[in-house]
């Protein structure tokens, strides 16, 4: 990926160059404005900038322009302004400074390519499966282990490497397709070459696993496999109808980044002395009453003491960030972007970011990940929102972690009772979304329990759960596992919560993505979740139809759900409690028909609505009818 033709120096401290961001560009993006990060030595006397072509020719349509760094020589930023005639191909870039000090370069302009189907976006229609690469499956195992990166693979510790990577994601793209998954979205892949640490107060060790604290945004991790690897992953899945969304994060880097020890300038970083970490107050951004101490220690300080905070004020910081996404979705082919930590960056940052992805990629999908379980507090951050303070936020879909709060907190295990009417109430306040049917809605994430142990492993509620992030208004959001019960609890460690995809390694005892190598109880959540889910897949009324619902009432506290357009009405009926329940169907006949022929899904046959519906203890009902025309 180093693009350096030749490096022309003659004596003892003369300029070199060592790595240039981003490391190719496209002549076709709209915004004719590039800004390359040349890193290097001693730079600093370079002022003058030329490019010449293949012939020797000077290129009048590059203007070239130089910024140097006041506070740091081994860096240069390189204005550059394409001209609409500039053609692809190979560049030589030569920096002088007006003596003898000279270091040449090669930089390639891309050509478009044609008949290519990417930048497809997400929306509701979508059910996204939530993976970590490294605890996914293995496809090559000479990448486990790389010579010159400070941590290996260790299954024996939950919080080390795996060893899942790139590859072995490929070889199960058949498996998710099955299932009925159309998009998948990886935790971050880029290069993470930080130690292995072990917890001061709890002992646990923490691995780079996670992808987190990258430490290079160009380069895929060689554990996980290559950048062509990565853009073969996308292809791939484009085969088989699967859409790929990368995670990435703005926010930090990992302290192993080579500019936490050599930044480009000194505000390249929030070095904020007075806070160790950030508070986590994601609601202080639209506080009305918020302290400016408050405001400041959320956006400017580590997210974790291992993760410096990027100072996306600094708009060199910013055109990189905004860059190196672009040349990422043209580069691979990606459909979508999951962005971290969203509310902690810079505002301004992340509106600029989303405008220019949009503008090159109108059709491209966009998700921040704010973590708050107010609706008013998320639905600020999405595009359309009436913000008190004027902020246009460009965002198209937010992950709706108050609804996820409400069905965990509805069907927690223990002996209270499913208090079924948290998710209505929670529903209730829709109103708030600029587009509700845009947000992610999930159960469980790889920061959270698993929503199996949340129920206390009761089938039953287990079932329950799926069945209403399938139907409801959104986008699903599955993470991995949950087609099989993988359990895990958070606070034995973050990596309990991340356990290995059971026959994603070679010598595993079962083998989980075959039906003869899942247990009996492992086949019956897998066939429920795969019939759902191709299901949903056919099924407009749940992608775009509207939301009707009934509070749930004494004395049986159930609680149905329709959605509906002009073709074809499905509803929901769940019955929290442990004893069967007749319900009286007289309540829903705004939308339902008595007498008339409905389809039970997960019964698979068709009966007649009559003036009750039973539906069993700790259970639901999932009815479909086509309207006659």
């Amino acid at each position: 990926m180093l693009y350096i033709l030749a490096l022309f120096t003659f004596l003892g401290g003369q300029p070199s160059v060592n790595k240039i961001e981003p490391p190719s560009w496209w002549t076709h993006f709209k915004d004719k404005n590039l800004e390359i990060l040349v890193y290097g030595k001693n730079l600093s006397s370079l002022n003058n900038a030329k490019v010449f072509d293949k012939k020797n020719k000077i290129v009048k349509s590059i203007k070239t322009k130089i910024i140097g760094i006041s506070d740091n020589g081994n860096y240069l930023f390189l204005n550059i302004g394409i001209g609409r005639s500039l053609k692809p191909g190979d560049y030589v870039f030569t920096l002088t400074n007006g003596s003898n000090e000279k270091v040449s370069f090669n930089y390639q302009f891309k050509a478009q390519q044609k008949n290519r189907n990417y930048a497809q976006g997400f929306n509701s229609s979508d059910v996204v499966y939530l993976l970590m690469p490294d605890r996914f499956a293995n496809g090559d195992r000479e990448n486990d282990n790389v010579k010159g990166l400070l941590a290996g693979t260790n299954r024996a510790e939950p919080g080390e490497r795996h060893g899942g990577d790139l590859k072995g994601i490929i070889e199960r793209l058949s498996y998710l397709e099955e299932l009925g998954i159309t998009a998948i979205w990886t935790t971050p892949v880029f290069e993470n070459d930080m130690p292995r640490i072990v917890g001061e107060y709890d002992g646990h060790v923490y691995g780079s696993y996670h992808g987190y604290a990258a430490t290079d945004f160009y380069t895929i991790d060689r554990r996980f496999g290559t950048n062509q690897d990565y853009k073969s992953l996308v292809e791939e899945a484009h085969k088989s109808g699967i859409k790929v969304i990368m995670d990435v994060v703005h926010n930090h880097v990992g302290d192993k980044h080579p500019w936490f020890s050599d930044p480009p300038n000194s505000t390249w970083f929030n070095n904020n002395d007075k806070f160790s970490v950030t508070n986590y107050e994601t609601g202080v951004n639209n506080d009305l009453y918020a302290s400016d101490f408050d405001l400041s220690q959320l956006t400017n300080a580590p997210f974790v003491p291992e993760m410096p905070d990027l100072n996306q004020i600094d708009p060199r910081v910013s055109r990189y960030l905004i860059q190196h996404s672009l040349w990422w979705i043209e580069y691979s082919g990606i459909d979508g972007i999951r962005m971290d930590t969203y509310p902690y960056a810079s505002k301004a940052h992340l509106s600029n970011w989303c405008k220019a992805l949009l503008d090159e990629f109108p059709n491209f999908g966009i998700v921040g990940e704010i973590w708050h379980n107010r609706p008013g507090t998320v639905a600020y951050w999405q595009d359309g929102f009436d913000t008190y303070d004027g902020y246009q936020s460009n965002l198209q879909s937010v992950i709706d972690f108050p609804l996820s709060h409400s069905i965990a907190s509805a069907f927690q295990r223990g002996s209270k009772p499913v208090d079924i009417r948290k998710i209505y109430d929670i529903l209730t306040q829709d109103i708030i979304y600029p587009d509700p049917k845009s947000n992610f809605i999930f159960l469980d994430n790889h920061d959270s329990d698993r929503f199996f142990n949340i129920v206390g492993e009761d089938i039953r509620k287990y079932k329950i759960g799926i069945a209403l992030i399938l139907t409801l208004r959104g986008v699903p959001q599955f993470y991995y596992g949950t087609e099989i019960n993988l359990t895990g609890k958070r606070s034995r460690g973050d990596a309990f919560v991340r356990k290995d995809f059971p026959g994603g390694w070679i010598g595993d005892k079962n083998n989980a993505f075959i039906q003869s190598g899942r247990s009996q109880a492992q086949n019956e959540i897998w066939n429920f979740c795969s019939k759902l889910l191709n299901w949903r897949k056919n099924n407009d009324v749940i992608h775009n139809g509207k939301t009707k619902h009934f509070s749930p009432h004494q004395p049986h506290n159930t609680y149905a759900i329709f959605r509906y357009d002009d073709k074809k009405t499905v509803g929901l009926f769940i019955n929290p409690n442990s004893y069967d329940v007749e319900l009286k169907t007289y309540r829903y006949e705004e939308i339902i028909d008595q007498g008339k022929d409905y389809y039970d899904v997960i019964g698979e046959k068709i009966f007649k609505m009559q003036d009750t519906l039973k539906v069993k203890g700790m259970s639901f009902r999932l009815i479909e009818i086509e309207k006659s025309s």
